[in-house]
């Protein structure tokens, strides 16, 4: 959407409107969800009616139906999304993989952070924003990022390193010991 300027900048706008509208008005969602559709239907009554009484044809509407083709469209990412979640419940779970176990906790402890801070329609906002922005940013300083990317992600492996050696190693040595003394 960035190279297609038109495109961006009424993306960037209806979400910056959307966003003024919930956040700094305090407008709920659901209620002008439920007036919008409410003043479509109340405009389509009238223009009906108008339509009879001064001869003219009815308003044209598509018929709206969900096919089966395109609920399968959303309905298969979103099961093999939720298998993989499910894999990897299943894995915490069943075969005690305390590395993916804190994995896990570290994403969703920085979920409930962020999500502290900011509620949904920000964090949507922000979203939209930093997508429209990051690839502009990326392709005029792609040498730098990449540079102080492969730093960052170094420093990152070697911070993991320690603390698997220090502190998960010995997670996962503690229970099977306490298994073999109950047996």
């Amino acid at each position: 959407m960035w190279k297609n300027k038109r495109g961006g900048i009424l993306l960037l706008g209806s979400a910056t409107l959307f966003w003024i509208l919930f956040e700094k008005c305090g407008y709920s969602f659901f209620p002008f969800v439920a007036n919008i559709q409410l003043l479509v239907v109340v405009i389509l009554f009238l223009w009906a009616k108008s339509a009879i009484l001064f001869n003219r044809p009815m308003p044209e509407l598509p018929n709206f139906e969900i096919t089966e083709a395109s609920l399968l469209m959303v309905a298969d990412p979103l099961r093999l999304l939720i298998n993989t979640l499910l894999s990897i419940a299943r894995d915490i779970y069943v075969n005690r993989n305390a590395k993916q176990l804190f994995r896990v906790s570290v994403v969703l402890w920085t979920i409930s952070l962020v999500g502290s801070f900011l509620n949904f329609f920000t964090i949507l906002y922000l979203g939209i924003v930093l997508g429209m922005l990051i690839p502009i940013l990326y392709e005029r300083y792609q040498h730098h990022i990449d540079e102080k990317l492969s730093v960052t992600h170094r420093m990152i492996q070697t911070q993991y390193r320690k603390i698997d050696e220090r502190l998960l190693q010995k997670l996962i040595a503690k229970p099977t010991s306490k298994i073999k003394k109950m047996q």
